[in-house]
């Protein structure tokens, strides 16, 4: 009989929930598909994932930025911003005079926060499971070449919603599979010369782009000038199945006139010099659980995950965070 735990997922929500299970005396392995761990928490340095050693051109295509509001995401954050540094992000925005929450940011990328919060896991990252199966009161977890893992006492699911239930099937309960979650396509555009715009962000309505960001005005940030465009969930449903290229030729024709430039100019902007698209199915939330976390104790199943409250980072972390609670408190935990 095993006395470990599953946290399947390596974003935000899956680390804070096994570092607290972790601090209370569990052991913990977490599962991620990806080649780091972090999620949406991701970086590009050109057309490559931005880790270490070379930060030299780096932008951030999934979250942007985080904010700060819960004591203990406050408290967490003060202490990752020993192992990095952590700076207000303060781009000019097309109307200065209004009053916004404080933007947050690791240098020199977004994935560092990812990085810093896996820091003394049991993670282990290019593993997609694929299958989980109850076994008295063990779980077996298969991933996709079929290998199978160790079984486990407990699970906790912290991926998107759809992609638990697609997992879990009616386990996770009807609440979980009534959660809704939206698309982006991500377009990331860098240009030898800086352009000569009075904004570093815009996020309004907008039926192709609501978000613009130039990247390179965030802190640490080096090199060229570096745009990051987040397609509508309206825009990106329609092309979901359209080729990276069309993406990236569509999103680039649209930004001049995003950014406010006169019509007619040929071209308003000269091509960009290097240029990445990427397709996230699950990037915005659009019906909540409605709860910080769901957990069964009877079949020591959970899931967690910004879908749970908003899609934030630190609601991400404040679900984890929960789930974690939950478990511990449940006393169903070896």
């Amino acid at each position: 009989m095993s006395d470990k735990i599953a946290v399947i997922g390596g974003g935000m929500a899956g680390l804070t929930c096994a570092r607290d299970l972790q601090n209370a005396g569990h052991e913990v392995v977490v599962y991620d598909k990806g080649q780091i761990p972090g999620g949406r928490l991701a970086s590009r340095r050109t057309d490559r994932i931005a880790f270490e050693p070379d930060w030299h051109f780096v932008s951030d295509h999934g979250a942007q930025y985080f904010t700060v509001r819960d004591p203990a995401f406050a408290a967490r954050i003060h202490d990752a911003a020993h192992s990095g540094t952590i700076s207000e992000w303060q781009p000019r925005w097309p109307d200065d005079t209004r009053e916004r929450t404080p933007m947050y940011v690791p240098e020199p990328a977004m994935a560092l926060l990812g990085r810093i919060f896996a820091t003394g896991l049991d993670v282990r990252c290019a593993t997609r499971i694929v299958a989980i199966e109850q076994l008295g009161e063990q779980w077996r977890l298969q991933d996709q070449v079929d290998s199978i893992m160790e079984t486990y006492a407990a699970v906790a699911i912290a991926i998107p919603a759809p992609q638990a239930v697609a997992l879990a099937g009616a386990r996770l309960g009807p609440n979980v599979a009534a959660v809704t979650m939206q698309p982006c396509w991500a377009v990331l555009l860098a240009y030898e010369d800086r352009i000569d715009v009075p904004l570093d962000a815009d996020w309004r309505p907008h039926p192709v782009l609501p978000w613009i960001a130039r990247d390179s005005s965030k802190p640490g940030r080096t090199g060229l000038d570096s745009w990051v465009l987040h397609a509508s969930a309206e825009w990106t449903t329609a092309h979901m199945d359209e080729t990276s290229n069309d993406v990236i030729a569509a999103l680039t024709d649209a930004f001049p006139a995003r950014l406010g430039l006169p019509f007619g100019e040929s071209p308003s902007l000269p091509p960009p010099i290097s240029s990445a698209a990427h397709r996230w199915r699950y990037a915005r939330v659009d019906r909540t659980l409605g709860e910080d976390a769901w957990w069964d104790p009877v079949q020591k199943l959970g899931a967690c995950g910004d879908w749970c409250i908003d899609a934030r980072i630190e609601a991400a972390f404040l679900s984890g965070r929960a789930l974690a609670q939950r478990m511990l408190a449940s006393g169903r935990l070896p």
